[in-house]
């Protein structure tokens, strides 16, 4: 059984394109509904990369994937749609937390490694997580913490 990877894509350009980038993916959402199958874009060929829990709200995509982002999908949709993207995304049962843009063609990605996430730690007895001598409710504020970091340190 496939660990669910969660995708969130941020999509900006021409208000057209948006447009017509909206109408697939909710073609996608009807067809998915359907035929209870996983989608991805009559454009492409590929037998994997399937797109599952497709959503859309205010130009962003929600969908979930096997594993893993599909970075090279939404590359693949962009330059289809003409349009850039933000593109977050987690499967925290094998550690995978990253970010990709995609703007005026150039792809640049960051995720954290093993080492990011030994900077927190989760304490059961009190169903909190400890980071730089704080606690936290969930791990999401840390993660988003770590990444910024990392973004940081790789514009330098």
């Amino acid at each position: 059984m496939a660990n669910w990877c969660s995708n969130i894509v941020s999509f900006s350009g021409k208000e057209k394109k948006i447009k017509s980038l909206q109408t697939l993916f909710e073609q996608m959402t009807v067809k998915e509904s359907e035929t209870n199958e996983g989608q991805l874009p009559p454009f492409v060929d590929w037998e994997t990369d399937y797109l599952f829990d497709i959503r859309w709200e205010e130009d962003v995509l929600y969908c979930y994937t096997k594993w893993s982002p599909n970075i090279e999908l939404m590359r693949a949709i962009a330059d289809e749609y003409q349009v850039d993207f933000i593109y977050t995304y987690s499967e925290m049962g094998t550690g995978i937390y990253g970010e990709a843009q995609y703007l005026n063609g150039v792809l640049a990605s960051i995720c954290l490694e093993r080492e990011d996430f030994a900077q927190y730690s989760y304490h059961e007895e009190t169903d909190s997580y400890f980071f730089e001598g704080d606690d936290y409710d969930s791990d999401d504020e840390i993660l988003e913490i770590l990444l910024e970091r990392k973004k940081a340190i790789a514009t330098l």
